[in-house]
């Protein structure tokens, strides 16, 4: 019997003009060329598939040209059966020949290409024995070829996604977590120099947990024309993928060009390497070779560590010894950080006259702003903490303002002494909601709120409403002072003077907060109450009479 033999399809396209309606093309780049995308007929779809023309039995069967109306694109693609099930599988975006330097991707990478992966994975017969689209996607997200470890070790890039989705968890006080300002600076060397992070909003509780909100109008993301806003971190991440969205060098959001964890190759270690004593360390120390900044490495390291504790405490990993404790940064002979510039400078009285004169004058211009200026400026505290002070942490009637160790820094319940300049400045804030146009701030809970909050009717407690900066006020009391100094100049200032004053580092460092001494302990505030407050008084007494005020009579 002689066999029949079948119907050619009537419409090829070798090297001649393409038509409209087209059943096959030649494997040749000058076919892919002449592919006139505007002339092809779609039929109301977003993408048309072409096949080539290849030999029987060779390992190009299954390739085609999948062309999108769209982006114009021309992507190589491999149709295969596996398990009784049609599978696809992209090869790359066609690019043509530029120069030596540019091969683009051609028929000549494809054939190569797809050579390889009819080796690995056919049979003698020429079938698809194993899936080449899920070992491409296991080589995507894994430095090692060893498929089989996928699932008992997963990549860097995965635990910081459980991170994220856990909310950065504290691991050594159950249902805790990390503050905003720690989360925002972790979260920024794991997987924020990206648009991931102007999609997100941290912000804190009145426990001083962080909390993690998605925005839900992010209308300065390019990335939103077409899609909507992300609502939880897996739709951030499957938004912006690896290598997606990453910022460029910036002023505000990447002044140093930085590339996060997440979108770096190196996020595609498996976390057990990190943990070998070995390999580890040596990897850690190499990626932080990127940063060029003492500090920078130092914060980016803290990061890291962070990710190795979390893979410890969700038994993610069985080792107790967290790698970064063996990194080594070296400390240069010289910071060059800008903040550094003021490490010895320290302000006089007649500074902090000038100082607490020009807070006065720019208090209607910067209201809140000011009056927190003039209470670092008094206190000695952290603007971190004296930012989330509530009304309900003044106690006036036992002449303290309590300070929870859910909102300092050393973990401790502490307490600020209401001495005579500190009296002062809450007079001031207290009288600041009877101003006109001012009175919604006396519903807010915080001591120093926002000024944004003015027109707030709801969510008067919520982080939105706290004040986050002083930048502004800042810059203009030294422009009206000409003091050279930073907001951190103040604190140094008050523990120096209570230092001179109280003749003992120990006693001083109790009134600011300081971690360094090692006089303070978690039952001093408990058991010392009265001789902070007669410290606390006695160094104020130097300030009070420093006060411009005291030289006016009528104010007592």
């Amino acid at each position: 019997m002689v066999k029949q033999r079948s119907k050619k399809q009537s419409k090829n396209l070798g090297h001649n003009n393409p038509p409209e309606d087209i059943k096959s093309i030649e494997f040749t780049n000058t076919a892919i060329e002449k592919l006139k995308i505007d002339d092809l007929d779609f039929r109301n779809g977003r993408y048309l598939s072409i096949p080539f023309i290849v030999p029987k039995g060779s390992h190009l069967k299954g390739l085609y040209l999948r062309v999108s109306i769209t982006t114009k694109s021309k992507e190589f693609f491999l149709r295969y059966w596996l398990k009784g099930l049609n599978h696809k599988h992209s090869l790359g975006v066609y690019r043509p020949y530029r120069n030596p330097n540019d091969l683009g991707f051609t028929c000549i990478q494809v054939n190569k290409k797809q050579y390889d992966l009819w080796n690995e994975h056919t049979n003698d017969k020429g079938l698809y024995t194993t899936s080449p689209k899920i070992a491409a996607k296991i080589k995507e997200t894994k430095i090692t070829n060893h498929q089989i470890e996928v699932l008992d070790s997963p990549t860097l890039r995965y635990v910081i996604e459980l991170i994220c989705e856990a909310g950065f968890p504290k691991f050594l006080i159950d249902g805790a977590f990390l503050s905003r300002i720690h989360i925002a600076a972790i979260f920024k060397f794991l997987a924020g120099y990206n648009w991931r992070a102007k999609h997100i909003r941290f912000g804190d509780d009145t426990n001083g947990n962080g909390i993690i909100t998605f925005k839900i109008k992010p209308k300065f993301s390019r990335f939103n024309d077409k899609t909507k806003a992300p609502t939880s971190f897996k739709d951030l991440f499957k938004k912006f993928p690896s290598g997606k969205g990453i910022l460029t060098k910036e002023k505000h959001f990447n002044p140093t060009g930085s590339i996060s964890l997440y979108d770096d190759d190196f996020s595609k270690t498996m976390i057990k390497d990190l943990f070998n004593a070995e390999l580890g360390p040596p990897l850690i120390e190499t990626y932080l070779e990127k940063y060029e900044r003492f500090g920078t490495k130092r914060n980016c390291l803290t990061a890291i560590s962070y990710l190795c504790n979390f893979a410890l405490d969700k038994k993610i990993i069985k080792h107790k010894l967290n790698p970064c404790k063996l990194v080594k940064i070296k400390k240069p002979l010289k910071i060059i950080a800008k903040n550094s510039d003021y490490n010895e400078v320290s302000f006089d009285l007649e500074d902090l006259k000038k100082i607490h004169k020009a807070c006065l004058e720019i208090a209607p211009m910067f209201p809140y702003a000011a009056e927190i200026i003039m209470f670092i400026m008094v206190t000695g505290r952290r603007f971190q903490e004296t930012s989330k002070i509530i009304w309900d942490y003044v106690k006036e009637d036992e002449g303290i303002i309590e300070i929870p160790k859910h909102i300092n820094k050393i973990d401790v319940d502490q307490f600020i002494t209401i001495t005579n300049p500190v009296k002062y400045v809450l007079d001031l804030l207290k009288a600041i909601p009877d101003r006109p146009g001012m009175e919604n701030f006396k519903n807010i809970p915080w001591v120093f709120p926002s000024t944004r909050a003015v027109n707030f009717t709801k969510d008067l407690d919520s982080d939105k409403t706290r004040i986050k900066t002083i930048h502004n006020a800042w810059n203009l009391i030294r422009e009206k002072t000409g003091i050279i100094g930073t907001q951190r100049t103040l604190r140094k200032t008050f523990a120096t003077l209570a230092k001179n004053t109280l003749g003992a580092t120990g006693p001083a460092t109790n009134l600011t907060g300081h971690t360094s001494d090692k006089t303070l302990d978690a039952y001093y505030y408990k058991t010392n109450q009265q001789k902070i407050i007669n410290d606390a008084n006695t160094v104020a007494s130097v300030l009070w009479l420093n006060m411009p005020e005291q030289d006016d009579e009528t104010i007592q």
